[in-house]
């Protein structure tokens, strides 16, 4: 397996995504179509010591025979225990929102690629994108051990997140981790608009 933990090049945080995908939990879950977002990082403190947990928003996406795929809501999320890589919970938000109409998931709410990465070649795309997961490790890094990295990690690590974040999904992103989004990506940030 050419992204197993360690392996040179592959950000530890985009294997993880990779390896959820693969296990059993995922495939009796979550629908074979679904994407899995931006990781979203929670820290806790148990018996005295850092801890971290990685939580993935889980949406569907419908590809478009043209080229790209229209976007939905996120319907569940999953933690994953960032030092051993197992799930330690998964929220279905269908379940856990009962009073939002099942329209409301039913509706495209964006498109992909969004605006800020149409422009790009899927190599360029991918470096950044690589480049992200590369900085949300030393994110999670440093939460284990009880500090978040500098100001010179937080400027590029919120500079490609605002670049590279759904602008659609990003309402959803708020309330599933709002301190983490108002320092990352604060609302007065320019976002370009779903075309």
């Amino acid at each position: 397996m050419n992204d197993a933990p360690g392996t040179p090049g592959v950000p530890r945080s985009e294997a993880l995504c990779r390896e959820f995908r693969r296990t059993r939990a995922f495939r009796q879950l979550v629908p074979m179509e679904a994407g899995i977002g931006w990781p979203l990082p929670v820290p806790v403190v148990q018996d005295g010591a850092p801890q971290v947990y990685v939580r993935l928003p889980l949406f569907a996406l419908r590809p478009d025979p043209a080229g790209g795929a229209d976007l939905f809501p996120p319907f569940a999320t999953a933690a994953l225990n960032w030092s051993t890589r197992r799930l330690v919970e998964y929220t279905d938000l269908r379940f856990k929102e009962p009073h939002r109409s099942r329209t409301e998931w039913s509706r495209p709410v964006g498109r992909f690629p969004h605006p800020a990465v149409a422009g790009l070649t899927n190599a360029a795309y991918r470096d950044m994108r690589s480049r992200l997961f590369h900085l949300y490790d030393e994110l999670f890094d440093g939460l284990a051990r009880g500090r978040e990295p500098g100001s010179t990690w937080s400027g590029e690590f919120s500079g490609l997140l605002s670049q590279l974040v759904e602008p659609s999904l990003t309402p959803y992103y708020r309330q599933l981790a709002p301190k983490f989004l108002r320092r990352h990506l604060p609302e007065d940030r320019h976002l370009p608009e779903e075309g």
